[in-house]
């Protein structure tokens, strides 16, 4: 999720948590618990090869099985600073139920997160919910905002908290319910049109959960669609891409295309670029653009591959230079694309 759910999620369970004790450090502490898992980020900063960065996001401080011993330094430092006011054990609870709601949301979206370290590296996705959605995120944010208006011994607080993270679960559930409903529509259309596929997802459109795609993979094409809960017919027109998969080959082995096959799940096409270069599209977001069927209008973020001045095959992230009028553009599609 993006950061700014992570900081108001964390913040409501700090209240929940702390509130009654502390006030208003409470939600500070709650956020901070929530957040700490994305500071991975610091340490792609460090990684000596692209493929090392990429691997290392969503990484070990995503992982289940490091979070008890993350979360003791964290703990005693509470404890430290509150030790009349917070029992010890109150502290690593704080820091370790943090973590684990960061990671749980972080494995509800697309991207993709090695919880399960050291034991796998697998991207773990259960792609119910949007990176970025904001009507997840906004009850708990007005919580987060009127929060700060009340004493602490007020009883409101810990009520608003509590109203305002089971209206966001509750929309955790609708989209969940959205999702298994579009995949019945795509599975249906998929038999109807005869497309044969060996790999099948759906994901939510990027800022909502009332518009799905979905991906039908074979060794040779990969079948993108969309589908608003709210179109009146059933019908899913669907796009077919070469993946070209071939193109790959000569590279295949080397480290930094293994790193981009798993970061894809299998969700990925490739295009000839120029000067020997190849253009590796990861379109496990399904398409930005549902009016293109060219990758690269459809598809804006994609990887270039290349070997460096040494010989060695390595790869860099290509993004778009967006503009508010792309932004603008973007959100008037989604909401024609839902609502029409």
């Amino acid at each position: 999720m993006d950061s700014l759910t992570h900081i108001v999620i964390g913040g409501a369970l700090g209240e929940l948590t702390l509130g009654k004790k502390i006030g208003n450090k409470a939600i500070i502490i709650g956020a901070v618990a929530n957040t700490i898992p994305d500071l991975d980020v610091f340490f792609t900063k460090f990684a000596v090869t692209p493929e090392q960065g990429l691997q290392m996001h969503r990484g070990f401080t995503h992982a289940f099985f490091f979070h008890p011993f993350i979360a003791l330094p964290f703990a005693f430092l509470l404890y430290t600073i509150f030790r009349k006011k917070i029992p010890l054990l109150t502290c690593y609870f704080v820091f370790l139920s943090g973590f684990i709601t960061h990671v749980l949301l972080d494995g509800g979206t697309t991207y993709g997160t090695q919880m399960l370290m050291p034991f796998t590296n697998k991207l773990i996705s259960w792609n119910n919910l949007s990176v970025v959605d904001p009507l997840f995120t906004i009850p708990v944010l007005l919580f987060f905002i009127v929060v700060w208006f009340f004493n602490k011994e007020n009883n409101l607080r810990r009520n608003l908290a509590a109203i305002s993270l089971v209206l966001s679960l509750i929309y955790l559930g609708t989209s969940t319910f959205n999702k298994l409903n579009s995949a019945k529509v795509f599975k249906q259309n998929l038999q109807q049109q005869n497309i044969q596929y060996t790999q099948f997802s759906t994901t939510p459109t990027m800022f909502t959960s009332f518009l799905w795609n979905v991906l039908a993979v074979n060794d040779s094409m990969i079948y993108v669609g969309e589908y608003s809960v709210f179109q009146k017919n059933k019908k899913v027109d669907f796009v077919g891409f070469k993946r070209n998969i071939d193109l790959l080959e000569p590279v295949k082995n080397t480290a930094a295309v293994q790193a981009l096959l798993w970061f894809s799940q299998g969700n990925y096409l490739v295009e000839q670029g120029q000067n020997d270069t190849l253009e590796f599209y990861n379109i496990k977001w399904g398409r930005g653009d549902f009016t293109n069927t060219k990758p690269k209008e459809a598809f804006r973020f994609y990887f270039k591959i290349y070997k460096d001045r040494k010989g060695t095959v390595a790869f860099k992230s290509v993004e778009p230079d967006f503009t508010r009028k792309d932004f603008a553009n973007y959100f008037s599609l989604i909401h024609h694309r839902i609502f029409d």
